[in-house]
């Protein structure tokens, strides 16, 4: 038994020391935690399923963190119906709504592209597009996931740059037993950089999610 253990880990040695590098290249480029949130990955929800992903800032230890939820339904295969609902330590609040449409898949990647529009309590509206989503697959359910996308104010056509965010997912099968219409859930941490032209390790921020997706795959 202790042969087949070791067998296993050198056939993914490769694997074991990329997750390590990337989680350890995360934390240590990061100059702030716990900000912004994830706009969502390359793979679409699936027919029928709803994803839930959540960013939690508890009591607001952060100062600069926020809550985060985003909602995703899958209206086929390919189209999403997404929509998020931010609330910043600062007091501003934000809600998105928009369309995910999953046009490449693979054994290894995943790829989307989205459309929508966010509305902040300052009564601005920004579009956000064009959006290029990712997400690769590796072994045993892991993924690296992220978008790069477009936001422009509406009112003043401001181009306010690209918001950019890389993240390793980590599935939790234990969540499973929580409820019986949980079919896959992650835990998500990466990198952050919000909308602004240069990026620079000042812009970087790190960010987790919880990702829970409901209902069976059709």
């Amino acid at each position: 038994m202790r042969k087949k253990y070791i067998s296993i880990f050198q056939k993914n040695r490769l694997y074991y020391n990329f997750t390590i590098i990337f989680s350890y290249l995360t934390i240590s480029s990061s100059s702030i935690i716990f900000a912004s949130g994830a706009y969502d990955k390359g793979t679409s929800t699936g027919k029928g399923r709803f994803e839930l992903s959540l960013t939690i800032n508890p009591l607001g230890i952060v100062p600069y963190g926020q809550n985060y939820g985003v909602l995703s339904y899958g209206i086929n295969d390919r189209y999403d119906l997404v929509t998020y609902y931010s609330s910043h330590q600062n007091g501003t609040k934000s809600q998105y709504l928009g369309v995910l449409y999953q046009f490449f898949n693979n054994a290894n990647i995943d790829l989307a592209t989205a459309i929508g529009l966010r509305y902040t309590d300052n009564k601005n509206f920004d579009v956000f597009c064009p959006q290029l989503l990712y997400n690769y697959k590796l072994p045993y359910g892991f993924s690296i996931g992220g978008s790069v996308v477009k936001v422009i104010e509406v009112e003043n056509k401001i181009d306010k740059g690209n918001a950019i965010d890389v993240t390793l997912y980590s599935p939790i099968k234990n969540f499973k037993k929580i409820n019986k219409n949980i079919d896959e859930a992650y835990i998500g941490i990466g990198l952050f950089k919000n909308t602004g032209i240069d990026i620079n390790k000042d812009e970087l921020y790190l960010h987790y999610s919880i990702d829970v997706i409901f209902g069976k795959k059709s």
